[in-house]
């Protein structure tokens, strides 16, 4: 009996030493609370998942930038990339909402297991709420900057003098004059 049982061990050892290790096994970390996650990464937004490309060293995924709670992004349009070891987030369902918490490395944005992404859902936007305020709208765009005011000067033109603007209100004023005296010698010509 020991014989059989030893024999049973010897062959399955073998099996476990050549099978693969899935990617919960191979990563040793674990996402901590949403307050160290956020302390943790340079940029925490949520949005909807629109694509995604699996290759062999890496996952990149492109976001529609819904709400930006920590760090800056420039475009509402933003590209997350995680690794394809162990700790890598994988396939994500497309047209899901999630709430990324990445770290800048370079010019990119990356994420993992450990970084505490997740699906958007009510308690996570809660949590996230409760410890990074209500965040940005990405959505609206800003107002654009109102436009300044160009002045051009119309062909080979020179101001007008004074006296030729003042020529008109003169004439009304000579007009005005001359009416108040023919109004005031009627008057006096009625009254004798």
């Amino acid at each position: 009996m020991l014989r059989r049982l030893l024999i049973a061990l010897l062959l399955a050892c073998p099996a476990v030493a050549l099978s693969p290790v899935t990617a919960d096994a191979a990563c040793s970390c674990q996402a901590g609370n949403v307050r160290q996650s956020a302390a943790a990464a340079d940029v925490v937004f949520s949005g909807a998942l629109t694509g995604q490309t699996l290759d062999s060293e890496q996952a990149t995924y492109e976001v529609a930038a819904e709400r930006l709670y920590k760090g800056s992004v420039t475009t509402a349009d933003v590209e997350v990339v995680s690794p394809r070891d162990g700790c890598g987030l994988g396939r994500l369902q497309v047209e899901r909402r999630y709430v990324f918490f990445v770290t800048e490395s370079g010019a990119e944005f990356m994420t993992n297991q450990c970084s505490g992404t997740t699906l958007a859902n009510e308690q996570a936007l809660a949590s996230v709420q409760r410890v990074l305020g209500e965040g940005q709208d990405l959505t609206t765009p800003p107002p654009p900057e109102p436009e300044a005011a160009e002045f051009t000067k119309v062909a080979d033109a020179e101001p007008e003098t004074l006296s030729r603007l003042a020529a008109p209100g003169a004439a009304l004023v000579i007009v005005g004059l001359l009416g108040l005296l023919l109004v005031g010698r009627l008057s006096r010509r009625e009254k004798s």
